[in-house]
């Protein structure tokens, strides 16, 4: 009996032994079927880039991940729009999805943009990731990242508007006047350059990107910055230059040429910059029937025969109603006028005695077809004098010259000076604010040894103490008056 007992327990312990080592083996290769996939990343591209799609183009392009694992994993890249969650594109890896890569063409991409509704220039923005799969089981990369898909546009052929071929611009380094070249448009996204050769296009010495950083069809310039770029290449003031011109239009490493190629002349004006000297800006230079005394306009020397105009505008100098030439045919760097003169013009003008007109005063230079403005543009008021000259008070000479008090003091409107000049001359009397700017001259004349009257009117002023001040010969005297409305 103990024998048997003995040899049972035996041979328990061997088929217990025997389970427990062929359940081990199970265990083992249940485990070895049941892979996990680990974490991976995306590589390339980096986020936020924009592929260029392009028909044709046919250079490889790889899309690449870290490995999620060594056994039998397969990946699918995909692309979403706007968002991954939304996905648009799905595509398996190389090696029927076995690889880390996925290698496109951007003739491939365009091929499928285009499926999609998208139109040459149109773009797409989105996120991509790349789905692991092994099994049952799938993984998302750790990243998603941000791209714009847009299709290249090709480029078509354009033409040239402005200006005209065969022009000639005349540069100068005071010409800040906009000046437009314009083109048609090739294609929604293009870049556009603009090109000058000389003595013919072949030989580019100037190349200039369009306005909007090379984006619009327009390219403005002004004489003045050409006239710098002009004398940058060797050329002197009166020296030209010329050649021709078109424009480039450029789309990703796509170019093409304007339909035309235009003729142009570069010319720097010989013209120099001069200023305006007298009258100084703000005065007012009172007109009178009477009075023929000369009074010279004067401004600086632009260059050797040159001739000149004397233009007043009324509100400003670019609404010219007065057109004048300098004295000895425009020669000159004067224009003598008399308040007389002045008178018939402002009569003609349609403006009544006691009228006034304000606005500005330059000269322009001209030579050779080129014009010039002064460096300056003055203020001026014109006015004429609605009393008729001035009265002479009985036929007593003084011994030395005066200046009365004005009466009435305080006045308004009009108020009476009296002065006395004791030896003939020149004589001017004048108006000025509490700033001392001249705003009326009444008297501007020679006058012979006498008592004299003239008469000041306010009517268009505003109230406040002002100033008259006389200047005969090297007698001067100022008085202060008031005037209250």
């Amino acid at each position: 009996m103990k024998n048997k007992s003995w040899l049972k327990a035996i041979i328990v312990k061997i088929f217990s032994a025997v389970l427990i080592l062929n359940l081990s083996g199970n265990i083992k290769a249940d485990q070895s079927e049941a892979r996990i996939l680990n974490p991976f990343n995306l590589l390339f591209p980096p986020t936020g880039i924009t592929f260029l799609s392009e028909t044709g183009n046919n250079s490889p392009v790889d899309i690449t991940w870290s490995s999620a694992g060594s056994g039998a994993v397969t990946y699918k890249w995909k692309f979403g729009a706007p968002g991954i969650g939304s996905v648009i594109l799905s595509l398996p890896s190389n090696n029927s999805g076995t690889a880390t890569t996925l290698t496109v063409t951007p003739a491939a991409v365009d091929g499928i943009l285009a499926s999609l509704g998208l139109n040459p220039g149109d773009s797409v923005a989105g996120q991509w990731a790349v789905w692991a799969y092994e099994g049952n089981d799938s993984l998302k990369s750790t990243q998603t990242f941000n791209i714009t898909f847009k299709r290249k546009a090709v480029l078509n052929p354009f033409a040239l508007v402005s200006p005209p071929s065969g022009i000639t611009l005349v540069t100068s380094p005071e010409n800040n006047a906009n000046v437009n070249i314009t083109w048609r448009k090739s294609v929604n996204g293009a870049n556009y350059k603009w090109k000058f050769g000389a003595p013919n296009i072949n030989s580019v010495i100037l190349i200039v990107p369009s306005n909007a950083s090379g984006s619009d069809t327009v390219l403005t310039v002004t004489p003045a910055a050409v006239d710098g770029i002009l004398a940058s290449l060797g050329l002197n003031p009166g020296d030209s230059v010329s050649g021709q011109w078109a424009v480039w239009a450029y789309n990703g490493t796509d170019s093409l040429k304007s339909d035309q190629t235009f003729s142009i002349t570069f010319r720097r004006s010989a013209l120099s910059a001069f200023s305006l000297l007298f009258p100084p800006t703000g005065i007012t230079f009172l007109s009178n029937p009477t009075n023929t005394t000369p009074v010279d306009i004067t401004w600086r020397k632009s260059a050797p025969g040159v001739t000149y105009k004397w233009k007043f505008g009324a509100p400003g100098v670019t609404n010219t109603i007065l057109d004048l030439p300098s004295n000895n045919g425009g020669a000159d760097t004067v224009l003598t006028v008399t308040p007389a003169a002045v008178d018939g013009i402002l009569a003609s003008l349609g403006l009544n005695p006691g009228d006034s007109v304000q606005g500005q005063w330059a000269v322009w230079a001209y030579l050779n077809g080129d014009s010039l403005k002064s460096a300056q543009t003055y203020n001026i008021t014109f006015r004429r004098d609605n009393q008729i000259g001035i009265n002479q008070i009985g036929t007593e000479v003084p011994e030395k010259f005066s200046l009365s008090q004005n009466y009435p003091n305080p006045f308004n409107p009009s108020t009476k000076i009296k002065f006395g000049i004791a030896k003939q001359g020149f004589v001017t009397l004048s108006v000025m604010d509490i700033s001392g700017r001249e705003i009326e001259r009444l008297v501007n004349e020679n006058l012979s040894a006498g008592n004299y009257e003239a008469v000041f009117n306010g009517s268009n002023i505003s109230s406040g103490v002002y100033f008259y001040r006389i200047q005969a010969g090297n007698f001067t005297e100022t008085k202060k008056f008031t005037l209250i409305k």
